[in-house]
C-alpha cells in the first residue's frame, strides 16, 4: 500500500477488545520496531510481547487488563547490552516510554559486541 499515514498504518496482531488508547500503544510500538505479538494470558492480564530484531534491539512487554483491555504497564529492555530494563505504569507513562525507544539499526544474524558497534 503507497502514501500510508500515522493513522492507516496496519496492525500486525488482532486488537479485539482493547481501548482505543492500547491499540494507539501498540500501533506506536510498531512504528519503534517493536514487532509486538500476544504472549500468554495471566489471571486477570494479557501481555504483548515486544522483540525487535537483533540482538540490540529493545525487547520487553505490555501488560493489559484482560476484561477491561486498558494498559496496566510495561517494560522494555534497550537491548542484550542494556544495564537497566526501563518500566512504565499507566497508559501515559506506557506511551512516554514508548517514544524514548530508538528503533534499533540491527539486523538479524548481527555478531557486534554492542549496540554502538552495531550501529556503525
Amino acid at each position: 500500500m503507497t502514501g500510508t499515514t500515522d493513522t492507516d498504518t496496519e496492525t500486525t496482531i488482532a486488537l479485539t477488545g482493547v481501548t482505543a488508547y492500547t491499540a494507539g500503544i501498540v500501533r506506536l510500538a510498531e512504528k519503534k520496531g517493536l514487532r509486538p505479538a500476544w504472549g500468554q494470558p495471566h489471571g486477570r492480564t494479557r501481555r504483548i510481547i515486544l522483540d525487535a530484531v537483533g540482538p540490540h534491539g529493545a525487547f520487553g512487554s505490555i501488560v493489559i487488563g484482560r476484561t477491561s483491555g486498558k494498559v496496566l504497564r510495561a517494560e522494555v529492555i534497550h537491548g542484550n547490552d542494556a544495564k537497566v530494563p526501563r518500566r512504565a505504569t499507566g497508559t501515559n507513562a506506557v506511551r512516554a516510554l514508548l517514544m524514548d525507544v530508538t528503533p534499533s539499526a540491527c539486523r538479524q544474524g548481527c555478531t557486534a559486541q554492542s549496540s554502538a558497534a552495531c550501529r556503525t
